[in-house]
């Protein structure tokens, strides 16, 4: 998403990297109390800032892993934000979605 453009319910949603976020996000956006959904809100920006930040890495750690199966010996768990079964989504090969 822009920059420019202000965050809404809906470019939030459709901001969300799996559709298993979306509807987690919908669940809390909906059945949060209205003076608490702005804290909501911000926590679930923050994430798609932080996601849109890294994503170049984790596409990288993906193309990786679809070429070699697996991630080189040069990463350990420290560096790496997220979960192996996130990234063999992210790359197609996984059981469950990224959560």
């Amino acid at each position: 998403m822009s920059t420019n453009q202000p965050w809404t319910i809906d470019s939030i949603a459709h901001a969300l990297p799996h559709p298993e976020l979306r509807a987690t996000f919908m669940r809390e956006a909906s059945f949060t109390e209205v003076s608490e959904l702005p804290a909501i809100l911000d926590r679930w920006v923050r994430f798609i800032q932080e996601f849109e930040a890294g994503r170049d890495r984790l596409e990288h750690l993906r193309a990786v892993i679809h070429e070699n199966g697996r991630l080189p010996e040069t990463y350990t768990a420290s560096l790496i934000d997220v979960s192996e079964d996130e990234l063999r989504a992210a790359a197609g090969h996984g059981n469950r979605g990224a959560a």
